[in-house]
């Protein structure tokens, strides 16, 4: 076997850490082989050399089929080769006898991650890790290797309005796709930067505050404080406007209130026991 911290050798042992649970994260593909095993001595070298170029986005483990019986029972091993791929712990795809080069990469390409989406992984991590123009550097990179991966443009937009970089954060959002469209995630970031848009050009919020004691059916009022408490993830304030508007008139402007609600949950999903707590008294307000 050839030495590399990308292929390993698999035993009962160390199957459920370096198998099971290492598939959560990076794909592991299983080569089934005996030493008897003619087919094998093609087939496995060549495995080996493609999880070398591969670099790390998949690993191979070697299970020898006469040294572990369980295993390969486990999998139902009739013949060997026998190449299995887990990906999340689950078998992805599969295939039986020496193959050409061309087929091999063809097997792997289905189950392990691209370069950009490796890159969108990483923006994660180093967001995670609070790392931001790191993160942002990352999307960057993830787009020039894929142009088509929205993914990395609703990240960015999201990313950008931490900063309320709204006409940033707006461009990236504006190039996605119809389809990309239609995603929760998508929705989340375009409800926030339209919360912010809204605070942005409304009044102070102590302004809005006099005019809404003023006169408590200031329902606009109501709607742009609402949006000024949310762009600053003043959530539960803003929550607590909308729902006095409601309690008011829920059918001002076609129950503008409710519908703006119901858009801030989203934005605050982070937040799920407020966002419970708030469902549920709207539901109350409402039945």
């Amino acid at each position: 076997m050839t030495e590399s911290p990308h292929i390993f050798t698999v035993t009962a042992e160390n199957f459920e850490t370096d198998v099971i649970a290492a598939s959560d994260t990076t794909p592991i593909v299983l080569d089934f082989w005996a030493p008897w095993c003619g087919p094998c001595k093609t087939l496995s070298p060549l495995l080996e050399k493609l999880a070398i170029e591969y670099g790390g986005r998949f690993r191979l483990g070697m299970v020898n089929s006469d040294e572990q019986q369980e295993l390969a029972g486990m999998f139902g091993i009739r013949s060997i080769p026998t190449v299995i791929a887990l990906v999340k712990q689950k078998p992805a795809s599969a295939f039986q006898g020496a193959q050409p080069e061309s087929t091999i990469r063809q097997f792997l390409d289905k189950i392990v991650p691209s370069a950009s989406d490796e890159k969108l992984g990483k923006a994660a991590e180093k967001l995670a890790a609070g790392d931001v123009q790191g993160a942002l550097d990352e999307l960057h990179v993830a787009l020039a290797l894929n142009p088509q991966l929205d993914a990395a443009r609703v990240m960015s937009a999201d990313i950008l309005m931490r900063d309320n970089r709204i006409d940033e954060a707006k461009a990236f959002l504006d190039a996605c796709k119809p389809l990309t469209r239609m995603d929760e995630e998508f929705q989340r970031v375009a409800t926030k930067i339209t919360a912010a848009e809204e605070a942005g050009n409304s009044p102070e919020a102590a302004a809005l505050k006099a005019s809404i004691a003023k006169n408590p059916g200031d329902h606009e009022s109501r709607l742009h404080l609402a949006a000024v408490l949310a762009a600053q993830s003043q959530f539960e304030p803003a929550f607590q406007t909308l729902l006095e508007s409601i309690q008011i008139d829920r059918s001002w402007n076609e129950q503008a209130a409710r519908k703006r609600m119901v858009e801030y949950f989203t934005l605050a999903k982070e937040q799920p026991e407020l966002v419970r707590r708030y469902r549920q008294a709207l539901s109350t307000l409402l039945n």
